[in-house]
């Protein structure tokens, strides 16, 4: 079952900008006199009438008067946005505290061993997924002749620096991934990407290729044939398909290279 529960905390960082923005407007109405204001409409035109706190009637705002009409809708309007917003980030808390994606899977794993022996799983635990993941998409299959120089801390050679950086981070970070597994995009068109990754919360697939040689030209044009054919059998970039990229001049940044793997694999 899909953890969503880092997807629900972006939502709640969105909210709080929100209602930061609203706070910082409040200072417009200052000065604005307390009250309620009503809207109606007459002959298809907009007819604004404002009943001060405490009073029993409403005054109709003139033309004169449309810049405090319009000034009033707005903090009516801001005021009621915010008690919204309010009432959604109680809602996500509430629902964050008692949230546990992984509550069917732990329900299955605290069996005894002789229930798990004869029972079938609803859903599959991620350790088991990432098991037989890892089966489907055995890595080491680049038919390349070129012997990897560089051992990762997973234990297979990769071929440049950079690409030891990228495994050893991801092991470090604890994202399942194969180097150079096979990739069938078509008759004739066998790729063998980088790394092959997978997100475990979302249990979703993503290629990664690492583009190290971006001042050479046949290089560049080159991996542009190939992305180009990983979109046109619907490996996306920014979907399926994630790419890091150096040049002599602008190295492999590694701040950068954490914050994407927890952005696209976590």
């Amino acid at each position: 079952m899909n953890d969503y529960s880092k997807e629900l905390k972006a939502q709640q960082d969105e909210i709080d900008q929100l209602i930061q923005q609203l706070k910082n407007r409040e200072s417009m109405y200052k000065g604005l006199p307390k009250g309620t204001i009503r809207v109606t409409a007459s002959r298809g035109k907009a007819q604004y009438f404002f009943r001060k706190e405490g009073d029993t009637k409403s005054e109709y705002l003139h033309e004169k008067d449309k810049e405090l009409a319009y000034k009033l809708v707005q903090r009516e309007y801001d005021r009621d946005a915010l008690r919204k917003l309010d009432k959604m980030k109680r809602d996500i808390n509430r629902f964050l505290r008692n949230y546990n994606s992984k509550e069917i899977e732990d329900f299955y794993e605290n069996l005894c061993e002789g229930r798990k022996a004869v029972v079938k799983p609803l859903e599959i635990t991620d350790a088991m997924y990432v098991e037989k993941w890892l089966e489907e998409h055995l890595g080491e299959k680049n038919p390349y002749p070129e012997t990897g120089k560089y051992e990762t801390m997973q234990g297979e050679f990769v071929r440049s620096k950079s690409e030891k950086i990228i495994a050893d981070t991801l092991y470090k970070m604890k994202v399942p991934y194969q180097y150079e597994a096979q990739l069938n995009l078509g008759i004739n068109h066998l790729v063998y990407p980088d790394f092959t990754c997978l997100n475990v919360r979302k249990r979703k697939t993503i290629y990664w290729e690492h583009l190290g040689l971006l001042n050479m030209d046949a290089y560049v044009s080159k991996n542009h044939e190939k992305l180009a054919l990983y979109e046109q059998n619907g490996i996306l970039l920014g979907d399926t398909l994630m790419v890091s990229f150096e040049t002599a001049d602008c190295p492999l940044n590694i701040a950068v290279l954490r914050k994407k793997i927890e952005a696209i694999l976590k």
